[in-house]
């Protein structure tokens, strides 16, 4: 079954890749955009972590399970990769992810390990926040070559963010009301210490400050549903697939804007969800005394914009659909999409083929939110029941990847229909000889 989807997916890409390859593929910057949310701010008292991966070269992502070290792991790497994660969670309930931030690198040479190769430390041999910050204690010394915003909960209530360079570390605890006043603690790709700033900086600090536009509508978004605590299902809409104009107004038409059409053609230099998103990922804790086990990764591989989310978890392992060496399939189809609807120029989309995904997709998402989410309730009362857990995560990929395929279809059948270009027409003397 594997083996035929594969076949039938490279028929559907193959000329979009050799078109990508002829025109070239532009290098881009990374540009993550997280948040650490406590329990206090959530409506069920569980932690939530989110991650908004960016990066445009780094197209091929997959989930894999971590094994070799204390504790096993799922987590989302490049394709083919397990030397490094990017975001994962381990079975002891311990979540981590990053964001690049550039202004925490010091002069001279470093050593040690990276951000990605840190965050599988972490997960093979970290249970808590404190366990965390005693691995970046140890890595001081020894040294790492981090510039990062590591984001972290865990299955006892912690919720933190470590502003991480090569040889010191700051932590900022959303727990911690001095700290994060509304519970949550959110970054894009600069840090408060490097910018001397303080822990939730104004617009106005901001304003000279690289994807602090990124950061500013995380906050607006995240600010406009506290009041009610911020659910698992509003940051995987509402923050991951956020669609914005340069003012940081959402986009009629989109998920969080006013009823309306689309723009024909979308810029996401300015948006959470852009064109060099390649995955994403929102992790739903456990309460105090709740099975660790029953840790949720909701994993979207591809643009959140093209893809669906997925519940995973450390012990029922990963879905073939999720998992290949050169990308889990689901996230496959949805690049796809995405380089269908790029403009020529890689800065923006075309919004055609959105509404009818999202009708599509975001109707079976809200079906797995709700089945999961009554399941995590129902489990809670006990020790987590693995068979149940495994059944339910693999359904859910089925499903996921049955919804996508369709989405793939259709789109390649709308694709056809449209006319052909005409042929370019030839000057006859561009073909005419000269003679020596």
């Amino acid at each position: 079954m594997k083996i035929m989807m594969r076949s039938r997916l490279l028929t559907v890409m193959l000329p979009l890749l050799l078109l990508l390859t002829e025109n070239g593929m532009v290098a881009q910057a990374l540009a993550c955009t997280t948040a650490v949310i406590s329990g206090s701010a959530t409506p069920d008292g569980r932690p939530i972590l989110w991650k908004n991966r960016d990066y445009g070269s780094r197209l091929h992502n997959e989930m894999a399970e971590i094994t070799g070290g204390k504790f096993k792991a799922i987590a989302v790497v490049n394709a083919g990769s397990r030397s490094s994660v990017w975001m994962g969670v381990n079975e002891a309930g311990f979540c981590i992810e990053n964001s690049l931030s550039k202004d925490l690198k010091i002069e001279g040479k470093t050593s040690g390990p990276g951000n990605g190769t840190l965050m599988r430390m972490a997960l093979q041999t970290c249970a808590t926040v404190a366990d965390f910050e005693n691995l970046l204690k140890e890595t001081n010394n020894s040294g790492r070559a981090t510039i990062a915003n590591f984001g972290v909960i865990d299955a006892q209530g912690g919720a933190a963010l470590f502003e991480t360079g090569p040889k010191q570390y700051k932590m900022f605890d959303a727990n911690d009301p001095k700290v994060a006043p509304r519970g949550y603690i959110v970054r894009s790709n600069f840090s408060t210490t490097a910018q001397e700033l303080d822990a939730n900086p104004s617009p106005a600090e901001l304003s000279d400050v690289s994807s602090s536009d990124r950061y500013l509508r995380a906050c607006g978004i995240l600010e406009l549903t506290a009041s009610d605590g911020i659910s698992v299902e509003e940051v995987l809409r509402q923050c991951a697939r956020d669609l914005s104009d340069e003012q940081g107004n959402p986009l009629p038409g989109s998920v969080n804007g006013k009823p309306g059409t689309l723009p024909t053609r979308i810029t996401t230099k300015n948006t959470i969800s852009r064109t060099t998103t390649v995955s994403a990922a929102v992790f739903h804790g456990v309460r105090p005394g709740e099975d660790p086990r029953l840790t949720t990764m909701w994993t979207m591989l591809g643009d959140p914009k093209f893809t669906i989310a997925v519940p995973s978890f450390v012990v029922a392992g990963v879905a073939d659909d999720l998992t290949d060496e050169r990308g889990g399939e689901i996230g496959e189809i949805a690049i796809t999409l995405r380089e269908w609807s790029l403009t020529p120029d890689k800065e923006a989309i075309y919004s055609d083929l959105l509404p009818g995904i999202w009708s599509d997709l975001w109707a079976l998402e809200d079906r797995l939110l709700t089945t999961t989410l009554r399941a995590k309730q129902r489990w809670s009362q006990g020790k987590a029941p693995v068979q149940e857990i495994k059944k339910l995560h693999n359904e859910a990929a089925q499903a996921a990847m049955k919804a996508m395929s369709k989405e793939l279809q259709e789109a390649k059948t709308i694709a056809l229909a449209k006319p052909a270009p005409k042929p370019p027409v030839f000057n006859d003397s561009s073909f005419a000889t000269s003679s020596n």
